[in-house]
């Protein structure tokens, strides 16, 4: 090797050595940043996205990588099939994910820097710096702490990823064939997220400033690229409208807001959002956002010439000050699938910044040198690049720490958002049911009633889950009065839940009344279950008179129609209907009433009749369970445990259901599959007394005995007289 070529080759090897070395810091601030995360809860969605959701839970593989996020659905299936429900594998992937997108803006910036600047060094430091703001914004927490946001975690990793194949092309090579090559990275981006729709239009705009230099003419040489491309953009922005996102965008706006309206509220939220980039305070999980009317609304005028003189700006130095231009429409062009004149569900949301981020981080570093040139030509103050730099990226390194540590608490970030947001019903909501998942019902209660008295108007959408609330605490005359007012809704839908909602509650005081029949005379007690049960059979036939398919009020109408002796004319009226036509309900009614009999060969021959012709209802699951507890008191355990399955295929947190098929399987001595069920019930209800005993005999067999201790225990301190747990206490000598 001649002298010169070794030189050449030492001077790469100290250059790569070089880049590592940042590549590795760039994950140690990842890992500072989000260190406190790995044990923040479920919250939110994740209860549908993953815990309730069965594709995920099954480990079933959908790999049509076009249908609505099918990718992020993949990766959270390899979480469950990993740890189950143990959140710190969850958030150790998306933190993962969350390094390797800054390790792409970093290569990223390298090669924008070079367009601008010859020195190397210097090109590195600020692709560091760009990488560095965009791991370290708390901005960023809510897609990466926040479970659910990985979808703007892996869409934004596979968008950078086809930007990086393009920006690192050889320019006089670009044609169909790199067409081909950012086309897989762009499918399985919009298999994450359909937000990554822009990517054809971030590529353009690259192209735009970067290599043509701010002019259009340069860009047709490489039409070859752009017409397979930007074709496939239209096609891939025709199907996520009219198929993926069919029934999905607008739902809950739609009816409220017109495309107009939407837009004129959107200039005040992209406000929002690029004054929370600069100044990250006010952090909120659920923002509270007025819908715009008109134009003429001061703060939408006002935000519509502060966007327009943003992007005139950014036109205006496109040539000067390439990068912050390309910064600036890169927030425009990336924001503009939520924030333009398609209503979505939700006005706003911090994790929507996740992607605008990564074009927003290049202009830091450039500002920053900025700032370091005004402040020593006007002040004489010579402090040197990285002071500069590093100032704003430690107090962001800060302010997302403790932005974790509101998230690591349901009650805390729910009490947060409720201080921000203090007229929001969804806010209220979400912090009453994070005191009830806690056991804390008098404080959720407090906390709706203090929500209803300051804004009257989210009592309706509060009233189920503080009648739920009343059920809990035993306050039933209470929840008598909330869902009887919530019953004079002129909306049949609406009505119809709180009559089924008032039924259950009579069915609440109906267990406490049979919980004191031995204190009671015969003639009292049955006077009084006459007023209760004839009360929630009155509730259950409102219910269904406005509504036949809420199946739950159809099963608890049986049951107490059966209690009532009214099991006879109930089955007369069934088939009757059998006769005019009608299949479900009264085919339902003919089993259950069987099963209630306990005639459980013809109630499993007639739940075989109706479960043919059965859609996709999560209420349904009640046939597929008592079909299963019906084949079980025949004895035909396997088949018990296949219905029971179907039922926990429509609801994956059918607790009832989890409990009966852990006991069949420990029956058959399949301890292993009869454990995982045991505990996926204490995960939901810690104190459940047939999973702690199941668990308990488990481990006893196994000679756990401490484990079998910790079970036991937890039992005899719900029910000290538990028989069945003494029992086993004594038998493994504890």
């Amino acid at each position: 090797m001649s002298p010169k070529s070794k030189g050449q080759r030492n001077q790469f090897l100290s250059l790569s050595t070089g880049i590592w070395w940042l590549l590795g810091l760039l994950t140690a601030l990842g890992i500072a940043a989000y260190w406190n995360s790995f044990d923040v809860p479920f919250v939110f969605d994740d209860f549908v996205s993953i815990q309730r959701n069965f594709a995920v839970r099954s480990e079933y593989f959908n790999w049509n990588l076009l249908s609505l996020r099918a990718v992020l659905y993949l990766t959270f299936t390899f979480n469950y099939w990993w740890t189950g429900q143990a959140v710190w594998s969850y958030h150790l992937v998306n933190l993962a994910m969350h390094v390797i997108n800054g390790v792409l803006l970093f290569f990223i910036g390298l090669r924008v820097f070079r367009q601008v600047d010859r020195d190397e060094q210097r090109c590195r430091l600020y692709a560091f710096v760009a990488a560095s703001f965009f791991l370290l914004h708390p901005l960023q927490t809510e897609s990466v702490t926040y479970i659910s946001s990985r979808s703007e975690l892996l869409s934004t990793g596979f968008y950078l990823a086809g930007f990086l194949l393009f920006v690192e092309y050889p320019v006089q090579k670009i044609g169909f064939l790199l067409t081909l090559l950012v086309a897989v990275p762009f499918v399985l981006a919009l298999g994450s997220k359909e937000t990554a729709i822009s990517l054809p239009a971030a590529i353009f705009l690259y192209d735009f400033i970067f290599l043509s230099g701010g002019s259009l003419k340069p860009m047709f040489q490489r039409w070859r690229f752009y017409i397979g491309f930007i074709g496939g953009g239209v096609a891939a922005v025709v199907y996520i409208l009219t198929v993926t996102l069919k029934g999905a965008v607008g739902v809950g706006l739609a009816a409220e807001v017109s495309p107009y309206q939407y837009f004129l509220t959107q200039l005040r939220v992209v406000v929002r959002y690029a004054s929370m980039i600069v100044v990250p305070i006010r952090q909120n999980l659920d923002h509270d956002i007025t819908i715009s009317h008109t134009i003429f609304e001061p703060a939408v005028f006002v935000s519509l010439l502060l966007l327009v003189s943003l992007a005139m700006c950014a036109w205006m130095i496109r040539k000067r000050e390439p990068v912050i231009a390309f910064a600036i429409f890169w927030f425009f062009l990336t924001l503009s699938p939520t924030s333009s004149f398609v209503p979505i569900p939700d006005l706003i949301f911090e994790h929507r910044l996740y992607l605008p981020l990564a074009g927003v981080c290049l202009a830091f570093p450039v500002l920053m040198a900025l700032l370091q040139r005004q402040v020593r030509e006007r002040f004489n103050i010579q402090l040197k690049y990285g002071v500069y730099a590093a100032l704003p990226l430690v107090l962001l390194l800060t302010a997302t720490i403790l932005r974790n540590q509101v998230w690591r608490d349901e009650v805390r970030l729910w009490a947060d958002a409720v201080s921000k947001s203090p007229q929001k019903s969804r806010s209220q909501y979400s912090l009453a049911t994070a005191y009830f998942k806690q056991g804390r019902y008098d404080e959720a209660i407090r906390g709706l009633k203090q929500a209803i008295k300051d804004s009257p108007a989210t009592q309706k959408s509060v009233t189920d889950i503080l009648g739920n609330l009343y059920l809990q605490t035993g306050r039933y005359d209470e929840a008598i009065q909330v869902f009887s007012t919530a019953a004079q809704d002129p909306v049949r839908g609406t009505a119809a839940k709180a009559y089924n909602n008032l039924g259950l509650t009579y069915l609440y005081k109906w267990q406490q009344l049979q919980s004191q029949q031995g204190k009671m005379a015969p003639e009292a007690f049955a006077r009084e279950k006459e007023i209760v049960l004839g009360a929630a059979h009155e509730a259950y036939r409102h219910c269904l008179e406005l509504d036949p398919s809420v199946f739950t009020a159809l099963h608890s109408y049986i049951n107490v129609s059966y209690n009532l002796g009214l099991a006879d004319q109930l089955t007369a009226d069934a088939e009757n209907q059998l006769k005019s036509g009608e299949a479900l309900n009264p085919l339902y009614t003919l089993a259950y009433i069987a099963f209630l009999r306990q005639d459980y060969q013809r109630a499993s021959e007639q739940f075989d009749q109706i479960e043919s012709s059965l859609g996709v209802n999560i209420d349904r699951k009640l046939i597929f369970f008592n079909h299963a507890y019906a084949l079980s008191a025949l004895q035909q355990k396997d088949s018990a445990i296949a219905k029971y399955l179907q039922a926990l295929q429509l609801d994956p947190v059918f607790l009832e259901a989890h409990v009966n098929v852990g006991l069949l399987y420990k029956e058959k001595g399949d301890y292993s599959k009869a454990a995982d069920n045991f505990s996926e019930v204490l995960h939901f209800d810690p104190n459940n007394v047939l999973s702690n005993l199941g668990l308990a005999e488990i481990a006893g067999v196994q000679g756990d005995k401490d484990s079998a201790r910790r079970y036991l225990t937890t039992v005899l301190h719900a029910q000290p007289d538990n028989q069945e747990a003494l029992r086993t206490w004594k038998q493994l000598g504890l």
